[in-house]
């Protein structure tokens, strides 16, 4: 039997954990082996703490946080595209692959969207094992 990945989600305060909130009062499942991980802005968020994920055994991290219109802190959002790109490009240097990390905004209320994209990142991550 093969293991479910584990991934990593760090989470805006605002839209992106609201909407895992609300998908929990839905009634909506996403992987077990997905954690969330709440954090005031993804632009507060350092490489070297995505990088302590994959080292700590993670299969996959994911980004999730607001629109850049929706964006509480107004830099948030571009500042964690800035990240993907830089721990991209250090990731690649210690052999991992890009599609191991994924960048996602969410508009309030994304529920449903967002439960589908983790489900079909850690389905993905799952097959490349």
């Amino acid at each position: 039997m093969q293991r479910e990945p584990k991934v990593v989600i760090f989470t805006c305060n605002w839209n992106a954990h609201e909407s895992l909130q609300a998908a929990g009062k839905q009634h909506l499942h996403y992987p077990a082996g997905a954690r969330p991980l709440k954090v005031d802005c993804l632009g507060q968020v350092s490489a070297s703490v995505i990088l302590k994920a994959f080292e700590k055994g993670a299969d996959g991290v994911m980004l999730v946080g607001c629109t850049p219109e929706e964006c509480h802190y107004e830099f948030g959002s571009r500042r964690a595209a800035e990240l993907l790109e830089e721990v991209s490009k250090l990731a690649k240097l210690l052999g991992f692959q890009r599609d191991r990390l994924k960048f996602l905004q969410v508009h309030a209320g994304a529920s449903e969207a967002l439960v589908r994209e983790v489900q079909a990142f850690v389905s993905q991550l799952a097959g490349s094992e």
